[in-house]
């Protein structure tokens, strides 16, 4: 008598489930990697970026009302504690213009003043998070910011874009010559003095710190002076009532909460409007595997106030981490060794100092020109360490020990290659130099953790049922 067997359950690909593996989009994925949640963005099947987060949102963007605990002298910098008994950094460069709460400014800074300060850099490993003072708002198109009175455009605008926008706010008296007039009244519209002076806020009692604009780039995509008046001011009357509501508030309150994990995220990769990556030309869709993220992503998408590409993947069948192989590219990402495909490798090495890049011809067998063998393994080594930066998190200096050649024309193209590659990156990187020894010097600036250190400071949730599919 035989037993009956039950069939197993497919995994083939059903046409839906290939049409989304197709990677003519961009991939931003929303799931969790061994119960911590994480973002992970896919271009052409490739993870270029990976983040793991709480649900709480980080500090980076957030304003508090400070008190200078200490100054450093021999650093030129000062320890801020700000809400929760945190001791933040402080370089006085970055506070030469500071809104001080308790006291007039007469260029010196005290112990026990109270200021406003802006959170820039989380605290790493030994190191305290970083605070500026001088503070800064933005939306899409603007950027207000204290420590300075200049106006300045993005590089991306051309003169005739630049001329135009500075004959607009010239007109109106917000701008005179390349600097923004130092008056609140100026920074607020009539509409909105109106409005503070009816709910008996006195706006012209503010010592306004010297402040400075800054044209982004959608500026020169605005449909008329009026929609882009209207969104300066909108930006201006935030400003100006959080300089007002600081003067009333106590020490250590935090006047502007950082924004929560998924908007800072989403905004990092689709522009408001459309769905386009901010960093990538490809455009985007996001994708979870998780109800509670999708319930976030939604809200984030109403708070936004435009359409996103947003889907929740519910296959039983194939999971979320098996139709991107998440698991083995997440793997890859905390991996010391990097294989390239011509069949040599990288080995990462970070230390407490820096972080070293070995570039290793492995199992790439040299043709009858050494030199131009390791031209060409060095060009897809730039590529790979590139992506790496990015992917790990990478920052402060960076040592890339790329094969030696003896052609400066060849190191002067794998510099020339490596800008080229870095320029994508969202984080400020420059590609100082190739030194005598053949060292390429690499400077990434410092904001968010590490990969590995935000995995494993990210606490590990329950999953009683099993929903964690990485």
């Amino acid at each position: 008598m035989s037993r009956k067997i039950e069939a197993k359950p497919s995994v083939t690909l059903t046409d839906e489930e290939a049409a989304l593996r197709k990677t003519e989009r961009g991939k931003l994925l929303f799931t969790s990697y061994q119960g911590r949640n994480c973002a992970l963005f896919l271009e052409n099947d490739r993870l270029v970026e990976a983040s793991f987060f709480s649900g709480d949102a980080d500090k980076i963007g957030a304003i508090y009302i400070g008190r200078i605990k200490s100054l450093a002298k021999n650093m030129d910098a000062c320890f801020v504690e700000i809400a929760g008994g945190e001791i933040c950094f402080l370089p006085l460069q970055n506070a030469t213009a500071p809104y001080l709460v308790n006291r007039r400014f007469d260029g010196r800074i005290l112990e026990g003043d109270e200021l406003l300060v802006q959170v820039v850099r989380e605290a790493q490993k030994t190191k305290r998070a970083s605070v500026t003072a001088h503070i800064s708002l933005s939306n899409e198109y603007f950027v207000l910011s204290t420590g300075t009175t200049k106006v300045g455009y993005s590089l991306k605008l051309n003169d005739e874009q630049k001329n135009a926008l500075k004959r607009t706010f010239t007109e109106m008296a917000i701008i005179q010559g390349d600097s923004l007039i130092q008056d609140c009244n100026v920074l607020l519209s009539i509409a909105e003095e109106e409005k503070m002076k009816a709910e008996g806020l006195r706006p012209e009692m503010i010592s306004l710190p010297s402040t400075g604009l800054i044209m982004r780039t959608k500026t020169g995509e605005a449909e008329s002076a009026e929609e882009l008046l209207r969104l300066f001011f909108s930006l201006s009357a935030q400003f100006i009532r959080l300089l007002y509501g600081a003067m009333y508030r106590n020490c250590f309150t935090c006047m502007r909460a950082a924004e929560s994990r998924f908007k800072s995220i989403i905004d990092q990769f689709c522009s408001k409007g459309e769905s386009s990556s901010c960093i990538s030309k490809l455009p985007v869709e996001i994708i979870t595997d998780r109800k509670e993220m999708y319930d976030e992503l939604k809200t984030c998408e109403s708070e936004r106030g435009d359409k996103l590409n947003i889907r929740l993947y519910q296959d039983t069948l194939l999971s979320l981490s098996s139709l991107y192989s998440l698991e083995k590219k997440l793997e890859n990402a905390f991996s010391s060794h990097v294989w390239l495909k011509s069949g040599g490798f990288l080995v990462i090495e970070p230390t407490e100092a820096l972080t070293v890049i070995d570039v290793n011809s492995g199992k790439y067998e040299a043709g009858r020109n050494a030199n131009e063998t390791y031209r060409k393994i060095n060009l897809e080594a730039g590529e790979e360490v590139a992506r790496q930066l990015r992917l790990r998190n990478l920052s402060g200096i960076i040592i890339v020990d790329f094969i030696n050649m003896r052609s400066g024309q060849y190191r002067q193209e794998l510099l020339h290659y490596m800008r080229e590659l870095t320029a994508k990156d969202r984080i400020s990187t420059r590609i100082i130099d190739i030194t005598p020894l053949g060292l390429m010097e690499i400077t990434r600036k410092k904001i968010n953790k590490p990969l590995r250190e935000q995995f494993k400071v990210c606490p590990r949730k329950e999953d009683p049922d099993g929903i964690n599919k990485i």
